[in-house]
Protein backbone atom coordinates (compact mmCIF):
# COMPACT_ATOMS: atom_id res chain seq x y z
CA UNK A 1 0.00 0.00 0.00
CA UNK A 2 1.07 3.59 -0.67
CA UNK A 3 2.92 5.40 2.11
CA UNK A 4 0.92 8.23 3.66
CA UNK A 5 1.38 11.26 5.90
CA UNK A 6 -0.64 12.01 8.99
CA UNK A 7 -1.90 15.42 10.11
CA UNK A 8 -3.17 15.73 13.70
CA UNK A 9 -5.11 18.89 14.52
CA UNK A 10 -4.90 20.26 18.06
CA UNK A 11 -7.41 23.15 18.22
CA UNK A 12 -6.36 24.49 21.63
CA UNK A 13 -4.99 27.99 22.15
CA UNK A 14 -4.47 30.39 25.01
CA UNK A 15 -5.95 33.28 23.03
CA UNK A 16 -6.95 33.65 19.38
CA UNK A 17 -4.50 35.81 17.43
CA UNK A 18 -6.02 38.82 15.70
CA UNK A 19 -5.28 37.47 12.21
CA UNK A 20 -6.27 33.82 12.82
CA UNK A 21 -9.21 32.15 11.09
CA UNK A 22 -8.10 28.58 11.84
CA UNK A 23 -10.34 26.16 13.71
CA UNK A 24 -9.06 26.78 17.22
CA UNK A 25 -10.57 27.56 20.59
CA UNK A 26 -9.45 29.19 23.82
CA UNK A 27 -10.85 28.20 27.21
CA UNK A 28 -10.88 24.45 26.46
CA UNK A 29 -7.86 23.32 28.47
CA UNK A 30 -10.11 21.38 30.84
CA UNK A 31 -11.21 19.18 27.94
CA UNK A 32 -7.75 18.16 26.77
CA UNK A 33 -8.04 14.58 28.05
CA UNK A 34 -11.36 14.04 26.33
CA UNK A 35 -10.12 15.56 23.05
CA UNK A 36 -6.97 13.43 22.99
CA UNK A 37 -9.01 10.30 23.66
CA UNK A 38 -11.31 11.25 20.77
CA UNK A 39 -8.33 11.72 18.44
CA UNK A 40 -7.01 8.29 19.41
CA UNK A 41 -10.40 6.72 18.73
CA UNK A 42 -10.50 8.38 15.32
CA UNK A 43 -6.99 7.13 14.49
CA UNK A 44 -8.14 3.58 15.26
CA UNK A 45 -11.30 3.98 13.18
CA UNK A 46 -9.38 5.40 10.20
CA UNK A 47 -6.79 2.62 10.39
CA UNK A 48 -9.57 0.04 10.44
CA UNK A 49 -10.98 1.58 7.26
CA UNK A 50 -7.78 2.30 5.28
CA UNK A 51 -5.63 -0.53 6.59
CA UNK A 52 -2.26 -0.57 8.30
CA UNK A 53 -0.49 1.95 6.08
CA UNK A 54 3.13 3.05 6.38
CA UNK A 55 3.46 6.61 7.70
CA UNK A 56 6.40 8.76 6.56
CA UNK A 57 5.56 12.08 8.24
CA UNK A 58 3.36 13.30 11.08
CA UNK A 59 2.46 16.93 11.75
CA UNK A 60 0.82 18.16 14.95
CA UNK A 61 -0.80 21.44 13.88
CA UNK A 62 -3.15 23.88 15.50
CA UNK A 63 -4.09 25.90 17.36
CA UNK A 64 -1.21 25.37 19.75
CA UNK A 65 -0.18 21.72 20.03
CA UNK A 66 2.36 22.58 22.72
CA UNK A 67 -0.58 23.09 25.10
CA UNK A 68 -0.69 19.28 25.26
CA UNK A 69 1.26 17.56 27.99
CA UNK A 70 4.00 15.10 27.20
CA UNK A 71 1.65 12.32 28.34
CA UNK A 72 -0.98 13.44 25.81
CA UNK A 73 1.51 13.37 22.95
CA UNK A 74 2.79 9.96 24.00
CA UNK A 75 -0.79 8.63 24.10
CA UNK A 76 -1.39 9.82 20.53
CA UNK A 77 1.98 8.53 19.28
CA UNK A 78 1.45 5.13 20.91
CA UNK A 79 -1.92 4.90 19.16
CA UNK A 80 -0.32 5.76 15.82
CA UNK A 81 2.31 3.05 16.33
CA UNK A 82 -0.38 0.53 17.25
CA UNK A 83 -2.47 1.28 14.16
CA UNK A 84 0.07 2.16 11.46
CA UNK A 85 3.64 1.32 10.49
CA UNK A 86 5.67 4.35 11.51
CA UNK A 87 8.77 4.39 9.32
CA UNK A 88 12.09 4.48 11.21
CA UNK A 89 13.11 7.80 9.65
CA UNK A 90 9.66 9.43 9.93
CA UNK A 91 9.63 13.21 10.29
CA UNK A 92 7.39 14.11 13.24
CA UNK A 93 6.71 17.83 13.59
CA UNK A 94 4.98 19.73 16.36
CA UNK A 95 3.92 23.36 16.05
CA UNK A 96 4.35 25.47 19.16
CA UNK A 97 3.90 28.94 20.57
CA UNK A 98 7.00 30.32 22.33
CA UNK A 99 4.79 31.50 25.19
CA UNK A 100 3.64 27.96 26.06
CA UNK A 101 6.89 26.01 26.31
CA UNK A 102 8.87 24.47 29.13
CA UNK A 103 11.87 22.17 29.01
CA UNK A 104 10.10 19.31 30.77
CA UNK A 105 7.32 19.07 28.18
CA UNK A 106 9.76 19.57 25.31
CA UNK A 107 11.83 16.64 26.55
CA UNK A 108 8.67 14.55 26.88
CA UNK A 109 7.65 15.40 23.29
CA UNK A 110 11.12 14.38 22.14
CA UNK A 111 10.93 11.10 24.05
CA UNK A 112 7.51 10.41 22.50
CA UNK A 113 9.10 10.63 19.06
CA UNK A 114 8.65 14.26 17.99
CA UNK A 115 11.85 15.18 16.15
CA UNK A 116 11.02 18.52 14.54
CA UNK A 117 9.71 21.66 16.23
CA UNK A 118 8.07 24.58 14.43
CA UNK A 119 7.79 27.74 16.53
CA UNK A 120 5.33 30.49 15.64
CA UNK A 121 7.63 33.44 16.33
CA UNK A 122 6.08 35.75 13.66
CA UNK A 123 8.09 38.83 14.70
CA UNK A 124 11.00 39.83 16.92
CA UNK A 125 9.39 43.23 17.55
CA UNK A 126 7.34 43.35 20.76
CA UNK A 127 5.07 46.16 19.54
CA UNK A 128 4.20 44.26 16.37
CA UNK A 129 3.64 41.05 18.33
CA UNK A 130 1.18 42.86 20.59
CA UNK A 131 -0.56 44.44 17.61
CA UNK A 132 -1.37 41.04 16.09
CA UNK A 133 -2.39 39.47 19.40
CA UNK A 134 0.55 37.14 20.04
CA UNK A 135 1.01 36.12 23.68
CA UNK A 136 4.83 35.98 23.66
CA UNK A 137 7.64 38.51 23.48
CA UNK A 138 10.81 38.51 21.40
CA UNK A 139 12.80 37.52 24.48
CA UNK A 140 10.48 34.56 25.09
CA UNK A 141 11.05 33.47 21.49
CA UNK A 142 14.80 33.47 22.08
CA UNK A 143 14.33 31.51 25.30
CA UNK A 144 12.06 29.01 23.51
CA UNK A 145 14.79 28.26 20.96
CA UNK A 146 17.32 27.73 23.76
CA UNK A 147 14.92 25.37 25.56
CA UNK A 148 14.25 23.43 22.35
CA UNK A 149 17.96 22.89 21.77
CA UNK A 150 18.43 21.90 25.40
CA UNK A 151 15.62 19.35 25.04
CA UNK A 152 17.40 17.74 22.09
CA UNK A 153 15.66 19.23 19.06
CA UNK A 154 18.17 19.46 16.22
CA UNK A 155 15.55 20.24 13.55
CA UNK A 156 13.93 23.57 14.32
CA UNK A 157 11.77 25.88 12.20
CA UNK A 158 10.79 29.45 12.95
CA UNK A 159 7.62 30.88 11.40
CA UNK A 160 7.93 34.58 10.60
CA UNK A 161 5.33 36.96 9.18
CA UNK A 162 5.76 40.21 7.26
CA UNK A 163 3.39 42.78 5.82
CA UNK A 164 2.02 43.49 9.31
CA UNK A 165 0.16 46.74 10.03
CA UNK A 166 2.64 49.58 10.32
CA UNK A 167 5.63 47.33 9.64
CA UNK A 168 8.59 48.85 7.78
CA UNK A 169 11.25 47.06 5.73
CA UNK A 170 13.78 48.00 8.44
CA UNK A 171 11.66 46.30 11.11
CA UNK A 172 11.43 43.19 8.94
CA UNK A 173 15.19 43.27 8.42
CA UNK A 174 15.71 43.41 12.19
CA UNK A 175 13.35 40.46 12.72
CA UNK A 176 15.22 38.43 10.10
CA UNK A 177 18.58 39.34 11.64
CA UNK A 178 17.47 38.29 15.12
CA UNK A 179 15.81 35.10 13.87
CA UNK A 180 18.82 34.05 11.80
CA UNK A 181 21.08 34.76 14.79
CA UNK A 182 19.18 32.01 16.65
CA UNK A 183 20.49 29.56 14.01
CA UNK A 184 17.27 27.69 13.16
CA UNK A 185 17.47 24.87 10.64
CA UNK A 186 14.49 26.16 8.66
CA UNK A 187 12.65 29.46 8.16
CA UNK A 188 9.09 29.96 6.94
CA UNK A 189 8.52 33.59 5.92
CA UNK A 190 4.89 34.33 5.11
CA UNK A 191 3.26 37.57 4.11
CA UNK A 192 0.17 38.44 6.13
CA UNK A 193 -3.12 37.42 4.52
CA UNK A 194 -6.08 39.32 5.92
CA UNK A 195 -8.92 36.87 6.44
CA UNK A 196 -12.44 38.28 6.50
CA UNK A 197 -14.11 37.90 9.87
CA UNK A 198 -10.92 38.17 11.93
CA UNK A 199 -10.35 41.06 14.38
CA UNK A 200 -7.36 42.27 12.38
CA UNK A 201 -9.41 42.39 9.17
CA UNK A 202 -12.02 44.47 10.95
CA UNK A 203 -9.38 46.82 12.39
CA UNK A 204 -7.68 47.36 9.04
CA UNK A 205 -11.04 47.88 7.31
CA UNK A 206 -12.15 50.40 9.94
CA UNK A 207 -8.80 52.19 9.96
CA UNK A 208 -8.40 51.64 13.70
CA UNK A 209 -4.90 50.21 13.39
CA UNK A 210 -1.77 51.18 11.48
CA UNK A 211 -2.13 50.79 7.69
CA UNK A 212 -0.68 47.79 5.89
CA UNK A 213 2.65 48.29 4.10
CA UNK A 214 2.33 49.53 0.51
CA UNK A 215 3.48 47.65 -2.58
CA UNK A 216 6.97 49.16 -2.57
CA UNK A 217 7.49 48.20 1.07
CA UNK A 218 6.31 44.65 0.39
CA UNK A 219 8.69 44.32 -2.55
CA UNK A 220 11.53 45.54 -0.34
CA UNK A 221 10.62 42.96 2.33
CA UNK A 222 10.51 40.21 -0.30
CA UNK A 223 13.94 41.21 -1.54
CA UNK A 224 15.37 41.31 1.98
CA UNK A 225 14.03 37.82 2.66
CA UNK A 226 15.73 36.31 -0.36
CA UNK A 227 19.00 38.14 0.15
CA UNK A 228 19.37 37.57 3.89
CA UNK A 229 18.38 33.91 3.91
CA UNK A 230 20.69 33.17 1.00
CA UNK A 231 23.64 34.89 2.71
CA UNK A 232 22.94 32.93 5.90
CA UNK A 233 23.09 29.58 4.10
CA UNK A 234 19.36 28.86 3.69
CA UNK A 235 18.19 27.68 0.27
CA UNK A 236 14.70 28.61 -0.91
CA UNK A 237 12.81 25.47 -1.91
CA UNK A 238 9.26 26.85 -1.86
CA UNK A 239 7.84 30.33 -2.31
CA UNK A 240 7.82 31.00 1.47
CA UNK A 241 10.22 28.38 2.83
CA UNK A 242 13.99 28.28 3.29
CA UNK A 243 16.09 25.44 4.66
CA UNK A 244 19.60 24.42 5.46
CA UNK A 245 20.76 21.34 3.51
CA UNK A 246 18.57 18.31 4.24
CA UNK A 247 16.18 20.26 6.48
CA UNK A 248 13.28 20.85 4.09
CA UNK A 249 9.90 20.12 5.67
CA UNK A 250 9.05 16.70 4.28
CA UNK A 251 5.45 16.89 5.52
CA UNK A 252 4.67 20.12 3.67
CA UNK A 253 6.26 18.71 0.52
CA UNK A 254 3.56 16.03 0.64
CA UNK A 255 0.93 18.77 0.21
CA UNK A 256 2.85 20.54 -2.55
CA UNK A 257 3.37 17.28 -4.42
CA UNK A 258 -0.33 16.31 -3.95
CA UNK A 259 0.55 13.04 -2.25
CA UNK A 260 -1.87 11.19 0.08
CA UNK A 261 -2.41 12.37 3.63
CA UNK A 262 -4.83 11.52 6.40
CA UNK A 263 -6.08 14.25 8.73
CA UNK A 264 -7.43 13.47 12.19
CA UNK A 265 -8.89 15.86 14.72
CA UNK A 266 -11.40 18.66 14.53
CA UNK A 267 -11.74 20.20 11.03
CA UNK A 268 -8.86 18.07 9.68
CA UNK A 269 -8.89 17.47 5.91
CA UNK A 270 -7.73 14.33 4.11
CA UNK A 271 -6.83 13.22 0.58
CA UNK A 272 -6.77 9.43 0.54
CA UNK A 273 -7.12 6.98 -2.34
CA UNK A 274 -8.49 9.70 -4.61
CA UNK A 275 -11.17 10.70 -2.11
CA UNK A 276 -11.23 13.96 -0.18
CA UNK A 277 -13.07 14.42 3.06
CA UNK A 278 -12.98 16.52 6.19
CA UNK A 279 -14.04 16.42 9.80
CA UNK A 280 -16.59 18.66 11.55
CA UNK A 281 -15.32 22.09 12.61
CA UNK A 282 -17.61 22.21 15.66
CA UNK A 283 -16.03 20.99 18.92
CA UNK A 284 -19.18 19.16 19.98
CA UNK A 285 -19.83 17.63 16.54
CA UNK A 286 -16.28 16.36 16.27
CA UNK A 287 -16.33 14.75 19.71
CA UNK A 288 -19.70 13.16 18.97
CA UNK A 289 -18.33 11.70 15.72
CA UNK A 290 -15.04 10.43 17.12
CA UNK A 291 -16.45 9.09 20.38
CA UNK A 292 -19.06 7.20 18.39
CA UNK A 293 -16.30 5.41 16.49
CA UNK A 294 -17.25 7.12 13.22
CA UNK A 295 -15.03 8.68 10.58
CA UNK A 296 -15.54 11.81 8.48
CA UNK A 297 -18.90 12.02 6.72
CA UNK A 298 -18.34 15.30 4.90
CA UNK A 299 -16.88 14.50 1.50
CA UNK A 300 -15.34 16.80 -1.06
CA UNK A 301 -15.51 14.03 -3.66
CA UNK A 302 -12.73 13.09 -6.02
CA UNK A 303 -12.70 16.32 -8.02
CA UNK A 304 -12.89 16.60 -11.80
CA UNK A 305 -9.73 15.77 -13.74
CA UNK A 306 -9.32 19.42 -14.78
CA UNK A 307 -9.49 20.55 -11.17
CA UNK A 308 -6.91 17.97 -10.12
CA UNK A 309 -4.57 18.90 -12.97
CA UNK A 310 -4.72 22.60 -12.13
CA UNK A 311 -4.19 21.87 -8.45
CA UNK A 312 -1.12 19.77 -9.28
CA UNK A 313 0.34 22.75 -11.15
CA UNK A 314 -0.73 25.32 -8.55
CA UNK A 315 0.82 23.39 -5.68
CA UNK A 316 3.87 22.11 -7.55
CA UNK A 317 4.89 25.49 -8.93
CA UNK A 318 5.13 26.78 -5.36
CA UNK A 319 8.30 24.71 -5.14
CA UNK A 320 11.50 25.91 -6.77
CA UNK A 321 11.90 22.43 -8.29
CA UNK A 322 8.43 22.62 -9.85
CA UNK A 323 6.11 19.88 -11.12
CA UNK A 324 7.26 16.37 -12.02
CA UNK A 325 6.30 15.90 -15.67
CA UNK A 326 6.39 12.08 -15.85
CA UNK A 327 4.16 11.70 -12.78
CA UNK A 328 1.70 14.27 -14.16
CA UNK A 329 1.46 12.32 -17.42
CA UNK A 330 1.10 9.01 -15.56
CA UNK A 331 -1.64 10.30 -13.26
CA UNK A 332 -3.68 12.23 -15.82
CA UNK A 333 -2.84 10.56 -19.13
CA UNK A 334 -1.78 13.89 -20.67
CA UNK A 335 1.48 15.80 -20.96
CA UNK A 336 1.61 19.16 -19.19
CA UNK A 337 2.57 20.89 -22.45
CA UNK A 338 -0.53 19.42 -24.10
CA UNK A 339 -2.84 20.82 -21.41
CA UNK A 340 -1.39 24.35 -21.35
CA UNK A 341 0.54 24.81 -24.64
CA UNK A 342 -0.13 28.55 -24.94
CA UNK A 343 0.69 29.53 -21.37
CA UNK A 344 3.82 27.41 -21.12
CA UNK A 345 5.18 28.78 -24.39
CA UNK A 346 4.38 32.36 -23.35
CA UNK A 347 5.85 32.02 -19.86
CA UNK A 348 8.96 30.29 -21.19
CA UNK A 349 9.50 33.08 -23.74
CA UNK A 350 9.20 35.65 -20.94
CA UNK A 351 11.77 33.72 -18.85
CA UNK A 352 9.17 33.17 -16.15
CA UNK A 353 9.10 29.40 -16.58
CA UNK A 354 11.76 26.80 -17.32
CA UNK A 355 12.08 23.04 -17.60
CA UNK A 356 14.52 20.15 -17.50
CA UNK A 357 14.19 16.43 -18.22
CA UNK A 358 12.15 15.84 -15.06
CA UNK A 359 10.23 18.98 -14.12
CA UNK A 360 8.60 22.22 -15.20
CA UNK A 361 9.28 25.07 -12.79
CA UNK A 362 9.06 28.81 -12.29
CA UNK A 363 12.22 30.88 -12.56
CA UNK A 364 13.12 33.30 -9.79
CA UNK A 365 11.35 36.03 -11.75
CA UNK A 366 8.39 33.72 -12.25
CA UNK A 367 8.15 33.08 -8.50
CA UNK A 368 7.72 36.81 -7.95
CA UNK A 369 4.67 36.90 -10.24
CA UNK A 370 3.36 33.40 -9.49
CA UNK A 371 -0.24 34.52 -9.06
CA UNK A 372 -0.25 35.96 -12.57
CA UNK A 373 1.14 32.71 -13.99
CA UNK A 374 -1.58 30.73 -12.21
CA UNK A 375 -4.28 33.05 -13.57
CA UNK A 376 -2.99 32.41 -17.10
CA UNK A 377 -3.05 28.66 -16.53
CA UNK A 378 -6.59 28.85 -15.19
CA UNK A 379 -7.83 31.03 -18.04
CA UNK A 380 -6.37 28.70 -20.66
CA UNK A 381 -7.97 25.70 -18.97
CA UNK A 382 -11.32 27.49 -18.64
CA UNK A 383 -11.29 28.30 -22.33
CA UNK A 384 -11.34 24.61 -23.26
CA UNK A 385 -14.17 22.06 -22.98
CA UNK A 386 -14.22 20.57 -19.48
CA UNK A 387 -13.41 16.92 -18.93
CA UNK A 388 -14.81 14.85 -16.10
CA UNK A 389 -13.59 11.52 -14.82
Amino acid sequence: METISLYIHIPLCVKKCAYCDFASFSGRMGQRDRYVQAVCREIRAQAAFFGRRSVATIFFGGGTPTLLSGAHVRQIMDTVRDCFVLLPDAEITMEGNPGTLDVENLRAYREAGVNRLSLGVQSMDDALLAAIGRIHTAKEAETAVQMAREAGFDNLNLDLMYGLPGQTPMQWKETLQKAIALSPDHLSCYSLILEEGTPLYDSVSAGTCAPLPDEDAMEAMDALTGEMTREAGYAQYEVSNYARPGRQCRHNIVYWECLPYLGVGLNAHSDMDGRRFYNPSSWEDYLRMAEGGETARQSEGEGAADERMFERMMMGLRQTRGVETARFARDFGREIEAVWPKTIEEMTDKKLMGSNKERIFLTQRGMQVMNGVLVSLMEEMDSKPQTHD
